[in-house]
């Protein structure tokens, strides 16, 4: 029973409300102060409308300027788009983030329509842990004001790693979900089959909390104790540089005797990778293919280089693609089996001084241990778990069934308790 007066309940209504315009004023100032000088921000949204009472009340939350915000234009990374016309309404998840009260303060930047390049005409985001080095993409605008401590949280979209590695670049939380829980209307397509909506946070409690508002899934503990599956297979690439490797291993090693861990061979989960990039082509330019032809000057050039490029995959190339994807699928997943779930890096280095285009040697590798849950559909998350000599962050990838993702996120809150532990 409420023993409140109406006119009390009022005032505590009231009360929270200032909190929570204090709150936004504070993310504001942070955002000119700490977010400016990282390249990170594309525009701050005064005055967010929001629900007055919700879930997500008095938590300010970045979005990646490639989702629509109702009011401004949806930028991709491109100064023409970013000067064009303004979206009419909110994207989906949008609009759920504004009915449980977060205020959408900011649109952050990111690589040129999430292709894997920045656009020469527009600083690339930098990294808060080392500002010589870049925020990664294609998310990196959001995930530099996560790690800045902007914000505690921020949207962003990923087709082959665009969370997950500037999340393991600038020692944050980076969520992708299983495929097709979080609606993809209103957001800039790059690949359809493959396009995830995610979350960036300063921790997992975060990332659960915008997570569960926006698909409406709750959280769920495991009903037994769970088993990890070491990926041996990514632990041993030659690819993996030796600092990334050191501490990763580490924080497996922190792990050991408080959870269940056993050796995987993820090998099956890396054969996915040799047709990926078949089917991201062959889909950018059902995309971008018609502006490429009537104006590639519209694109930067390391961009108009990639997709140029993706002209060149035949429908035929696609669809073996697809039928290849479709017969590895059972392996893939089955490395799966007697395990909850699986734990390796989640980028064969540390954030580099630039991004690299997908075209270049670095480019081709820096996906490869995040790629694979785009083909198979999993949610995948990767946790801060330390950091170089040189102070740049690493992170842990740990990934889950298909639809499993509030088991996920129970078990990447456990690891993250037990190594900040660990840490302290």
């Amino acid at each position: 029973m409420n023993d409140q007066l109406p006119g009390e309940m009022d005032d505590a209504v009231v009360e929270r409300q200032a909190w929570a315009v204090s709150r936004l004023n504070a993310a504001t100032e942070r955002l000119e102060r700490l977010g400016r000088p990282l390249n990170a921000v594309v525009t701050s949204i005064p005055s967010p409308p929001r629900a007055r009472e919700g879930r997500l009340l008095g938590m300010p939350i970045a979005v990646k300027d490639m989702i629509d915000v109702a009011g401004y234009p949806r930028g991709n990374g491109n100064p023409e788009d970013m000067a064009g016309p303004v979206s009419t309404v909110d994207a989906p998840v949008i609009t759920i983030l504004r009915e449980a009260a977060a205020d959408v303060f900011a649109l952050a930047g990111l690589l040129e329509y999430a292709a894997g390049a920045q656009h020469p005409d527009l600083p690339e985001a930098r990294n808060p842990a080392k500002p010589t080095q870049t925020a990664g993409g294609s998310s990196g605008g959001s995930a530099a004001l996560v790690g800045a401590g902007v914000c505690a949280a921020a949207l962003g979209t990923d087709t082959g790693g665009s969370i997950r590695l500037p999340a393991h670049y600038c020692g944050v939380v980076g969520f992708k979900p299983t495929f097709g829980t979080l609606s993809v209307t209103g957001v800039q397509p790059l690949s359809p089959t493959l396009d995830h909506v995610g979350v960036l946070a300063k921790d997992v409690a975060t990332t659960s909390e915008v997570f569960e508002t926006l698909s409406g899934l709750a959280a769920a503990a495991p009903s037994h104790s769970p088993t990890f599956g070491i990926l041996t297979d990514q632990l041993a690439d030659p690819l993996l540089d030796d600092d990334v490797r050191v501490v990763v291993v580490r924080a497996i090693e922190q792990l050991r005797g408080r959870v269940t861990l056993v050796d995987r061979d993820g090998s099956a989960l890396s054969l996915l990778n040799a047709r990926m990039g078949d089917i991201v082509h062959f889909e950018a330019w059902q995309v971008h293919g018609a502006a490429m032809t009537e104006r590639p000057e519209h694109f930067g050039a390391p961009t108009a280089r990639l997709f140029a490029a993706a002209e060149h995959i035949s429908e035929e190339q696609y669809r073996e693609a697809l039928r290849v994807r479709e017969e590895l699928l059972p392996n893939a997943l089955a490395v799966l089996d007697g395990v909850d779930f699986l734990v390796g890096p989640a980028a064969p280095y540390v954030a580099p001084e630039i991004s690299p285009p997908g075209d270049t040697p670095e480019g081709a590798i820096e996906g490869i241990f995040t790629q694979p849950y785009n083909m198979t559909g999993q949610p995948a998350i990767v946790i801060p778990c330390g950091v170089t000599p040189a102070g740049l962050p690493v992170g842990l990838q740990i990934a889950g069934a298909f639809g499993a993702d509030a088991e996920l996120l129970a078990a990447a809150a456990a690891i993250e308790r037990i190594l900040s532990v660990q840490s302290s």
